[in-house]
């Protein structure tokens, strides 16, 4: 069966009942440890929202959204104006690029969580699971919303830095050695 093919069968809806996680391993430890863990308590105490992806009746990734800012200090806003990939520059009206370049900071949608399983990695699930992130944030009405960002994990074990890179997210601060994750940002709005 094909990606394609498996794509336009899954299904992704809200988690209600994380007993239903018992069997779900993305082979990360500190990822999976989280999973069966306090992943139930971030959603019952309001930190984020939690799907499941199903294909048929198996779970084979989840992800939890939640509202955002970004902090853009005066490099990174030089960045964003004279970056090169056009897919990162935000796609401004010329009569608003001085308001939105003096901001403080910037509506988003983080992706608090994401994990694939095992047996279903390497095959774009989690590339199709960003776009489909990307275009619900711009399609909803809720709330403005200018960026997704992730807290990607960077451990010594593991790193998720670069498959988010390869999704189009670019890094918003340094990487420090006392943190084992990387902030980073993805313009949901971006010149074409």
């Amino acid at each position: 069966m094909g990606l394609e093919s498996i794509l336009r069968q899954v299904v992704i809806e809200p988690i209600k009942d994380f007993h239903c996680l018992s069997d779900f391993h993305s082979g990360i430890e500190t990822m999976d440890t989280f999973i069966h863990g306090d992943f139930q308590l971030s959603v019952e105490n309001h930190y984020c929202s939690a799907y499941s992806v199903k294909h048929h009746d198996e779970i084979i990734a989840i992800f939890a959204l939640s509202f955002d800012s970004l902090d853009l200090d005066i490099d990174d806003k030089e960045n964003l104006e004279t970056i090169s990939q056009e897919t990162n520059k935000p796609n401004i009206d010329w009569n608003y690029q001085d308001t939105f370049y003096s901001k403080p900071r910037y509506p988003a949608l983080d992706i608090a969580y994401l994990a694939v399983k095992k047996e279903w990695q390497r095959q774009h699930i989690g590339k199709f699971l960003i776009s489909q992130i990307a275009e619900k944030a711009r399609t909803q009405s809720f709330a403005g919303c200018q960026f997704l960002t992730v807290e990607s994990l960077a451990t010594r074990d593991y790193s998720a830095v670069g498959f988010y890179e390869n999704c189009g997210f670019l890094p918003s601060e340094f990487k420090r050695p006392d943190k084992d994750t990387l902030r980073m940002y993805f313009t949901l709005y971006a010149l074409e």
